[in-house]
């Protein structure tokens, strides 16, 4: 699909599965907009989440590493609780705890064959680790019903809860669906789809290209509270984070009392500084479209932005993959940027997010520098491509 301003036209018309064109005040088509959900539809899942936690206030003395007798797995016993970290929890754990590599206790679980004995020596290495440190000092942790221990922090975390951070993007965005719900019980990876009410086009304008907020919170220390403007085809998925032009980016540590008053209000003033930035960010997305690649095969050029963002095999290959399945069209920039966020949709919500990040970091490449990636990408040969893509063709 190519997508100059003239041609946007065409969605307005297209026939899906649940509809024809887009839907009422927005730049979705009725079948993007019939899988995203409502601020309600969100916090009734968030609050079915916090039903089903508690956060645990424990001094060092009261928390033990055991082997549990009915699996043979390591576990934390603590008051009366047994539980089994999860991957992340048992990171913080390591490193809250001092355990002399950080890495050696996680390590040693995800073996393949890990057996009770590991479990021994991963509760020897927790436990000599415990009784070193100050015994009264208070750690906070994060549980759920199921017995799973999701974080390990100390008393002085503040997490800043997922249902208030909606309850603000609600009030702050009133009408916007959320789209590409990817995150768990603790952590949000997602967007914001802006209806039309939102967002000035400008009159004349009748492309298929809208504006979204990357959003990002979560209660377990992964990720910082965020509010990202990115851009989004109208038929398609993939988003694309302009990073360049966040405004004032919110950097809010979980750490130390929270004032929510505050933090409420320079959510409201990013988010007010962003909006008129994303009609520009669509001009600059259609511009790539002119960023052509002057005979040289796409395949080289994006081997060539492969190596400048050091993308695995399996990454430039899904990229590369993503082209000739949906953008060999657009022999330019534009099918560049497009390949990277369809590709990024592939991966887990982390991989996603940074994928879309680098599709707004192309997006801001100037036409000198991008005349100097196809140059390097015509001098690639197959031994680069073997160093590059998981299989050379």
């Amino acid at each position: 699909m190519t997508a100059d301003k003239s041609e946007g036209d065409f969605v307005k018309t297209l026939e899906g599965q649940t509809g024809t064109g887009l839907a009422d005040n927005t730049h979705v088509h009725k079948d993007w907009y019939a899988t995203t959900i409502s601020y309600d539809d969100a916090m009734e899942n968030l609050q079915r989440a916090a039903d089903d936690r508690e956060d645990i206030l424990a001094p060092a003395k009261n928390i033990d590493a055991i082997v549990d007798d009915f699996d043979g797995e390591f576990k934390l016993q603590v008051n009366d609780r047994v539980l089994r970290p999860t991957d992340w929890a048992l990171q913080q754990f390591s490193i809250r705890s001092k355990v002399p590599s950080s890495t050696v206790i996680q390590k040693l679980r995800a073996q393949e064959d890990a057996d009770e004995q590991d479990a021994e020596v991963m509760m020897q290495l927790a436990n000599n680790a415990l009784r070193r440190l100050e015994q009264d000092k208070v750690f906070r942790l994060r549980t759920y019903t199921d017995d799973t221990c999701r974080a390990f922090v100390t008393d002085k975390y503040a997490p800043i809860d997922n249902r208030w951070y909606l309850d603000v993007l609600k009030d702050t965005l009133p009408g916007g669906r959320l789209s590409h719900w990817r995150g768990d019980e603790d952590t949000i990876f997602g967007n914001v789809l802006l209806p039309d009410t939102i967002i000035d086009y400008g009159q004349d304008d009748d492309s298929d290209y809208g504006g979204m907020l990357s959003i990002g919170n979560c209660e377990i220390g992964k990720r910082r509270i965020s509010q990202i403007p990115s851009l989004f085809r109208s038929i398609c998925l993939n988003g694309c984070i302009w990073g360049q032009v966040a405004g004032q980016q919110i950097k809010k540590r979980h750490i130390g009392e929270i004032d929510l008053t505050t933090l409420r209000l320079q959510i409201e003033q990013n988010i007010e500084a962003q909006l008129p930035l994303l009609p520009l960010g669509v001009r600059k997305l259609l511009d790539t479209q002119s960023m052509d690649a002057d005979g040289v095969r796409m395949k080289n050029v994006i081997a060539a932005v492969a190596i400048d963002n050091k993308f695995s095999k399996r990454e430039a290959s899904e990229v590369l993959s993503q082209w000739a399945t949906y953008e060999r069209e657009d022999k330019n920039l534009f099918g560049v940027v497009n390949a990277v966020t369809r590709a990024g949709q592939t991966f887990d919500p982390q991989n996603w997010v940074r994928f879309d990040q680098i599709g707004g970091q192309l997006l801001e490449m100037s036409p000198s520098r991008w005349d100097s990636t196809v140059k390097r990408a015509d001098s690639l040969d197959v031994k680069d491509f073997d160093k590059v893509f998981a299989m050379a063709s």
